[in-house]
């Protein structure tokens, strides 16, 4: 018979009452008593971050905590981030990940939005140093990084424009705090590609294409991987010879 005990979580500003084993985990009670998977299970050591919560306002690793030590404890996570106060149809910080491209698997982004909520309520204006220390618990093993940094900066000026708009916010200077570019389609202007491939994803020579090309230009980069002269195959045969090996395969009609 298995020596379980009663405990009550608040997740997400709603009151549960569950019953666990005492050695079960957080992360456990979550998504399988609660069925709330939105927060992943990396690897169960706290090394990646995936499992990233907030109690009582806190990051923690919830897969490093037993559900009955958060007895009693507001938790708080990525489910319930479009229904804070600061969101509107969905949080400044899920904003930011959509419009900066902070993504691409997902697997790590429920706990990076939680360590990207803990910094901005501890530090609404963070500088890029401050938001790397601030994720620097939390693993991804697809981006590089720099659009997560940019997501949470996207984030951060998005609040303090609301804050802006709603109380007569400046800066901490004393004068009016400027608005981002707005692109024509309205929200913020998108960023212009080309140039230093770091600005992009931090790996040198990714991004920016061959010698600095805009990588969504496709003419310029088939022009490169040519002859130069926008003449060539993308593997850099001339037409000529794509013809030749197209003959000797077969594949003439």
């Amino acid at each position: 018979m298995t020596d379980e005990r009663e405990i009550t979580l608040t997740v997400n500003g709603t009151e549960h009452t569950i019953e666990v084993e005492p050695r079960r985990l957080l992360v456990h009670a979550i998504r399988e008593d609660l069925d709330m998977t939105g927060t992943h299970i990396g690897c169960d050591t706290g090394n990646c971050g995936a499992c990233t919560v907030l109690k009582d306002g806190e990051p923690i690793k919830s897969c490093l905590m037993f559900a009955a030590q958060a007895d009693g404890a507001e938790i708080l996570t990525v489910e319930g981030m479009e229904d804070l106060p600061e969101a509107d149809d969905i949080h400044p910080l899920q904003e930011g990940f959509r419009e900066e491209h902070g993504l691409q698997c997902g697997y790590c982004t429920p706990g990076m939005l939680m360590a990207g909520k803990a910094l901005l309520d501890e530090h609404p204006d963070p500088d890029e140093e401050t938001i790397r220390d601030a994720i620097s618990g939390n693993l991804c093993r697809c981006t590089g990084y720099q659009n997560i940094v940019r997501s949470i900066e996207y984030a951060a000026d998005e609040l303090e424009n609301r804050a802006a708009a709603d109380g007569g916010a400046v800066a901490t200077d004393g004068t009016a705090d400027a608005e981002p570019a707005a692109s024509p389609e309205g929200g913020h202007a998108t960023p212009e590609f080309g140039g230093d491939a770091d600005t992009f994803c931090g790996r040198e020579d990714c991004c920016g294409g061959p010698d600095g090309a805009d990588p969504f230009d496709r003419d310029a980069l088939l022009d490169d991987a040519g002859d130069g002269d926008g003449t060539g195959d993308a593997d850099g045969r001339d037409d000529a010879d794509a013809g030749a090996d197209a003959t000797d395969r077969g594949d003439t009609k």
